[in-house]
């Protein structure tokens, strides 16, 4: 009888509808992000690899910067909208717009903890201006490399680093070496690029900004503990000027710079 009334159950019908795609979506995420963090959690007590070679000083940046950026842009959206995040994060047409800010703010992000992690190399190591030139230049480059496939034009990310390039040359790096140094641009790029009316970003602005420097804290006292600056430079080539001859090295890969 409940048969005739209803009709027979047709999964493919629910299957194709919006709200249990939407659905699908968000939960797959929420528990994905949700079991993510539990195996995250699991390795609290394994120590964590050095820093110690240019490759993974440009692996610990992006990735830092990347977690930075999303989990606050993401997390600011999230407790303006309030319960309508829901709708908000499965409407396409928005998180299309949301994913050139996402890769913007990342930027901006390796940006800033790119120099304070060569200051502290610097000063620990005693590198010339030249050499932290440079590191950071190269590793700005690598992380524009990973962007390249997102969601920014070629020709915006080759700009960025020809600036960055150009701003090297003007960095105080003994002061950026000092933790309550810098990491200014990143609070005020993540207002600016949160797609949220102004009057709302006026109300906020303090207490998004703090939030942003609180998790920078995090970040640069894991840098200083996993930090081997001397077997870094050494891996890099950095120090060979004490040698006849590696001047010249380190001058090809400094001539661009100057």
């Amino acid at each position: 009888m409940l048969n005739n009334v209803f009709g027979p159950f047709n999964h493919k019908s629910v299957e194709s509808s919006p709200m249990f795609k939407h659905a699908s979506t968000y939960f797959g995420t929420y528990f994905g992000t949700y079991f993510s963090t539990m195996v995250a959690s699991l390795r609290f007590w394994a120590k964590p690899a050095p820093i110690d070679n240019v490759a993974s000083l440009a692996d610990f940046c992006f990735a830092q910067s990347a977690h930075i950026a999303q989990t606050t842009l993401y997390g600011y959206l999230r407790t303006r909208a309030g319960l309508q995040h829901f709708n908000l994060f499965t409407d396409e047409t928005f998180v299309e717009m949301l994913r050139p800010a996402r890769s913007r703010l990342v930027l901006v992000c390796v940006d800033e903890l790119v120099l304070y992690c060569v200051a502290v190399i610097g000063a620990r190591t005693r590198l010339s201006l030249a050499q932290m030139q440079w590191l950071s230049t190269g590793i700005i480059e690598a992380a524009i490399e990973q962007l390249a496939q997102a969601d920014l034009p070629d020709g915006e990310l080759a700009a960025y680093a020809r600036d960055f390039a150009a701003r090297t040359k003007l960095v105080d790096w003994a002061a950026h070496a000092r933790p309550e140094h810098g990491f200014e641009r990143s609070p005020q790029a993540l207002i600016e690029l949160a797609p949220i009316i102004d009057m709302l970003k006026e109300l906020d602005h303090e207490i998004v900004v703090n939030s942003m420097r609180f998790k920078w804290r995090g970040v640069r006292a894991a840098f200083v503990q996993r930090l081997d600056g001397d077997t870094l430079v050494a891996r890099a080539g950095l120090n060979m000027a004490k040698e006849g001859g590696a001047q010249n090295s380190l001058a090809e890969k400094t001539r661009a710079l100057t």
